[in-house]
């Protein structure tokens, strides 16, 4: 160990102080890094907003394409009963016209 005497370790706390001191001293302001830490805080919640609103957007859309699949799908097995009615040369089954 290189300090080996009480008059080192207090010559090196006493520059270690003075380090920090001079550190502390010659340090920038904090309010300029605080303005800068709430401005950031600031456009991460808009673009947190703005991410939710489209990913509720985009869950609309597929809510709004799974229920057009399932019509397509109705209308699709009722064009495959038809085709199957005609290939079959079994009467059509009536219809209802609105």
């Amino acid at each position: 160990m290189p300090f080996t005497t009480p008059e080192q370790f207090i010559l090196l706390f006493v520059i270690l102080v003075a380090g920090w001191l001079i550190g502390y001293a010659s340090a920038p302001g904090t309010r300029k890094y605080k303005r800068q830490l709430r401005d950031e805080a600031t456009r991460y919640a808009a673009y947190h907003d703005d991410a939710e609103g489209r990913l509720r957007i985009a869950d609309q859309r597929v809510a709004d394409l799974h229920r057009e699949t399932e019509v397509l799908r109705d209308e699709l097995a009722e064009a495959d009963r038809t085709i199957a009615a005609l290939r079959g040369s079994e009467p059509l089954p009536p219809r209802d016209l609105i």
